[in-house]
């Protein structure tokens, strides 16, 4: 298959047609301006000496032209390329739950989750990054890839609807990390949990010690405040505040002691999500400490490129024209 990897170049060939038409247009009106003064046989005499340039000329145009072309890159046929890549695996692990709507950081603490993770998966690209969201229940959003247009897809889709029922099941979400085991390579890595953790379920402790020793490292990002906040819900356009039973409204707060116990028991480290994008620096260096002994191999094809069979000969005839020039000039 042939294609010019560049074709938006080929407009430089306009410029060397207009030089074209703006020599001959002046060669026109200079023969017409001569020809009011004397024959046509004297101004033939007089103007004699001016046709030696522009034989030097045509060789830079034709020069321009190759150079044009080698700048498009002209390509045919395919190649085989091979390329190995160390990776490590990187799950994030989302609390959708409707307490992760309460305002008590901008603009909640769902969005300021989101953002976080957003921006880890961007960090990490060449890794592969898993996605589980969790509530009440948790389930797997995207297994572990390298896609990670696909993981912010979800990360941006991602809200307390998709949730069967609600609370804070962490342990279950570990639990299915650690169910998804690739066949291909060993099962370890990061795992990073941002929650505000409350209302969670008593397995999260025992769940985050499996996945310690079975070589997961547990970072725990706690999203909101110990002060707290109510809970916004909307519904048609209209907002008001979740109510308990008794018509109260209801009042949520981060867990901070249960999150730094955590983090502790999963060998990782508790991070504050009101530090912003210092959290994201700062969880960038844990994991570019991570292990990276898997090798990826990934095969693909490209066009063999030609642009050097037009590179070279138009660097001749340019430079060819400049130094037959300079002679003329000294002659």
């Amino acid at each position: 298959m042939f294609r010019f990897e560049h074709p938006g170049f080929f407009w430089l060939i306009g410029l060397t047609i207009l030089a074209v038409i703006f020599y001959f247009t002046r060669q026109y009106l200079a023969r017409t301006a001569w020809s009011r003064w004397g024959s046509d046989t004297s101004n033939q005499k007089i103007t004699s000496g001016q046709h030696v340039r522009p034989k030097w000329m045509w060789l830079g145009l034709l020069g321009t032209v190759l150079l044009t072309i080698a700048a498009a890159n002209p390509q045919w046929g395919y190649r085989s390329v091979a390329v190995e890549s160390k990776t490590a695996d990187i799950y994030l692990v989302l609390d959708i739950s409707t307490s992760m709507l309460a305002e008590d950081i901008a603009p909640s603490r769902l969005e300021r989750a989101r953002r976080i993770a957003l921006d880890l998966s961007t960090k990490f690209k060449t890794d592969r990054v898993g996605l589980v969201l969790f509530a009440g229940n948790a389930y797997v959003q995207s297994p572990l890839t390298t896609d990670w247009h696909a993981i912010q897809l979800f990360l941006n889709a991602a809200n307390p609807d998709q949730a069967g029922t609600q609370g804070t099941s962490i342990g279950e979400a570990l639990r299915l990390i650690l169910a998804a085991k690739s066949s291909e390579t060993d099962s370890r890595g990061a795992i990073i949990v941002l929650t505000d953790g409350e209302d969670h379920d008593t397995d999260a402790p025992d769940a985050i010690e499996e996945a310690a020793e079975a070589g997961w490292v547990t970072y725990i990002i706690g999203v909101g405040t110990e002060a707290g906040a109510t809970i916004p819900i909307s519904n048609e356009g209209q907002k008001y505040l979740k109510l308990d039973d008794k018509a109260r409204p209801v009042h949520t707060s981060l867990n901070k002691t249960l999150m730094m116990e955590l983090a502790q028991k999963g060998k990782g480290k508790y991070f504050d999500a009101t530090g912003g994008d210092k959290v994201v620096d700062e969880l960038g260096k844990e994991l570019a400490g991570l292990e990276r002994s898997k090798m990826e191999k990934r095969s693909f094809t490209e066009h063999r490129s030609y642009f050097q069979w037009f590179l070279f000969p138009a660097l001749l005839l340019i430079g060819f024209m400049v130094v037959a020039n300079y002679k003329s000039d000294v002659i």
